[in-house]
């Protein structure tokens, strides 16, 4: 999408007034505390830092970040279609569930997240003290408090307890002795964040701020958390409140949601993304990326599918992320999301056709190696249909909740669900959701919040077991405090 996006280089802190585009401003990474958190500028920039932790590659990197791994690799809807390597060797731990304590992407994830914790609460923490105006510091505290609380659910839902951390840590060893908090006092931390966020953000986003969060973000991700958590009267309470405000809509074309020609201010499905700019090859940002563009679609081709597929300079493809048989078949007949989510087959420099499932949800053709513009979304609007249909169903509300399920199935080009039971609603929303939502990573969380992972994915031969329900907690970070428990299993 071209969504002209937060420049998100870790470069020196450059002087910048207040009203420059939010756009064109980079992270804080080496200015002095003594003379930073000063003003609404430096606030403002310390926030870009904290959207910055979304490029870290513990979550989504260039687009191919740990959580892609974490969560669509380790269900049944992708697999590796490149040969093991030292490399690739973690992913496939992932995608055999073999996995190991030193697990490189498992170790980038936790601590990924916790960077962006860190960020968020420094600012938190400091913003109290400065003199500014109070609208300012309402929205600087609810970008913090929104982004912590992603960072805190991610984390509670990949490894259960973790280290509660709300404060600054001014010492290198200041949570060498932190123990893991139960998984219920990091959600009331959660949901106590996000209902002051969706207080504090504003109702729209200027296309010059594209890239921060709206309150509708922060209730978005709030009824998931409340889904997440069988609280389903207060999910459907609040989804509700994003459907009643007619902030966000479907497109009416499924394929123009990913589309790189889509602007900001047209599309109005996505409510949150993660957001890629092309053009800035070269320039320094976290470690093993190239510049600002995303992967996807280069890195998520097929394995050597060369510039026959992927054009002069778009790489060679990397072959991870593939779709499985099982997810291919799982499209109904008529599918229109089948097409614009993936293909099967492409021809080769010899114009031969090969038989390869490959993602094309994220496709720019013409788009150089890793520099694609195309955005990819934390939060949309079909997935508020989903999760509300979800919610009145498990409230024993079936009839009302088809109407929502069949939004999203005409825009498909599917016919409507009629006449299911609550049971057959449950299984109606977990194929749709699959299919809808596919390489968003959203099937692994799926499955393991309405307890399925376990039947759905040993059905199909997949070794999971029921400890695989969480990762492991890094053995690095075992090493460097003691009181840090593993997780069962590991």
């Amino acid at each position: 999408m071209k969504i002209r996006y937060i420049p998100l280089v870790l470069l020196t802190i450059f002087t910048t007034a207040c009203e420059d585009s939010f756009l064109e401003q980079v992270p804080v990474t080496e200015r002095s505390e003594v003379n930073f958190y000063k003003t609404a500028a430096d606030f403002n920039n310390a926030v870009v830092g904290v959207y910055a932790t979304l490029k870290h590659p513990g979550l989504y990197g260039t687009g191919s970040g740990a959580l892609f791994a974490m969560s669509e690799i380790i269900s049944d809807n992708t697999d590796l279609g490149v040969t093991r390597t030292a490399i690739s060797s973690p992913l496939f731990e992932i995608d055999d569930y073999l996995i190991t304590i030193t697990n490189s992407t498992v170790n980038t994830a936790w601590t990924g997240h916790y960077q962006g914790i860190a960020r968020t609460n420094a600012i938190l923490d400091r913003l109290p003290q400065v003199d500014i105006p109070q609208a300012s510091k309402d929205r600087i505290e609810g970008e913090a408090r929104f982004m912590r609380a992603m960072f805190y659910f991610n984390l509670v839902r990949l490894f259960g307890d973790v280290q509660l951390v709300t404060s600054e840590i001014g010492s290198p060893y200041g949570a060498n002795t932190l123990t893991r908090s139960p998984a219920a006092q990091v959600n009331e931390l959660i949901v106590n964040d996000l209902k002051v966020a969706e207080e504090k953000l504003p109702t729209s986003i200027a296309n010059a701020e594209a890239g921060r969060a709206s309150r509708w973000a922060a209730k978005t991700l709030l009824g998931k958390v409340y889904l997440t958590l069988k609280q389903y009267d207060n999910a459907a309470a609040k989804l509700k409140e994003v459907i009643d405000s007619k902030a966000h809509d479907l497109m009416p074309s499924y394929a123009a949601v990913f589309s790189p020609t889509t602007s900001f201010a047209a599309n109005r499905e996505v409510i949150f993304a993660v957001q890629y700019v092309s053009g800035l090859i070269g320039q320094p940002t976290y470690s093993g990326q190239a510049g600002q563009g995303s992967d996807m679609w280069s890195n998520w081709a097929p394995f050597n599918a060369g510039s026959a597929l992927l054009g002069t300079g778009g790489g060679g493809g990397g072959g991870f992320n593939r779709p499985t048989a099982d997810l291919v078949k799982a499209y109904e007949a008529g599918d229109l999301r089948k097409d614009a989510s993936l293909l099967t087959s492409y021809k080769n420099a010899q114009g031969r056709d090969v038989n390869d499932a490959y993602v094309v949800k994220f496709r720019q053709q013409g788009a150089l190696n890793a520099d694609s513009d195309v955005d990819f979304p934390i939060l949309r609007y079909a997935d508020v249909l989903l999760m509300y249909a979800e919610a009145l169903n498990e409230q024993g509300k079936t009839t009302e909740a088809l109407p929502f399920l069949n939004q999203i199935r005409k825009r498909a080009g599917l016919a409507d669900k009629t006449g299911l039971s609550q049971a057959d609603m449950r299984l109606a929303l977990e194929q749709e959701r699959r299919v809808e939502l596919a390489f968003e990573n959203h099937r692994w969380f799926d499955l393991v919040r309405t307890d399925r992972y376990l039947p759905v994915l040993t059905s199909k031969g997949l070794k999971v077991q029921a400890f695989h329900r969480f990762f492991p907690i890094p053995q690095r970070e075992i090493d460097l405090n003691r009181t840090l428990t593993q997780n069962q299993g590991y």
